[in-house]
């Protein structure tokens, strides 16, 4: 995913939601027309979302878009979506679901118990998991944190003694900037819902 959001979302109107802006309002998957508002909304999702594609694929997508209206209507959210990951998968940072896992309960208690960063590269790179309360999947992420921050304090001393490798400082650095980006979902979604 190049450039900065606007520019990616800039790409997605030019290559393609311009493009098709002759077409007529969709149906929701119940069949049902959809809204002004709601078309609106979808699109504005999929301008959003579909920013990880390159060049070439939106192209593509719009053929595929313009293959699968039918009587001039927008195929649905969930049509277009599945084109699109047939294309090419959405990187980790485009899905919801990392984040919806690290702002569940679940999530929340990874954070307080620890194991939170473990967590969230694996519902990144590996989908969901199959947790269960308690279960081999959070115990195994457990054991996992408990060695890895054994190994951030070794690092964090040499560190401060001045004797850490590049390879040390980026592995803590990457450590600490993903707990923090789990902190920031959970900030955020704690400002939603008051």
């Amino acid at each position: 995913m190049e450039g900065t959001r606007s520019e990616r979302e800039g790409r997605v109107d030019a290559l393609l939601l311009e493009p098709l802006a002759g077409l007529k309002r969709g149906k929701d998957k119940d069949g049902r027309r959809l809204g002004a508002e709601a078309h609106e909304k979808m699109v504005a999702r999929l301008r959003s979302w579909l920013g990880y594609l390159d060049d070439d694929q939106l192209s593509g997508l719009l053929n595929q878009i313009v293959v699968m209206s039918v009587s001039g209507e927008w195929p649905t959210e969930f049509h277009i979506r599945q084109v699109a990951m047939r294309m090419a998968p959405p990187p980790p940072e485009v899905s919801p679901y990392p984040r919806s896992m690290m702002v569940s309960a679940l999530g929340r208690r990874a954070v307080a118990e620890g194991w939170a960063v473990e967590m969230y590269h694996e519902v990144l790179h590996h989908g969901p998991p199959p947790f269960q309360d308690g279960g081999w999947k959070e115990k195994l992420l457990r054991k996992e944190a408990a060695e890895n921050e054994e190994t951030a304090i070794r690092v964090r001393e040499r560190v401060a003694a001045g004797q850490a490798s590049d390879r040390d400082i980026r592995w803590l650095a990457a450590r600490e900037r993903d707990l923090a980006a789990v902190l920031e979902m959970q900030a955020e979604k704690r400002q939603q819902h008051g």
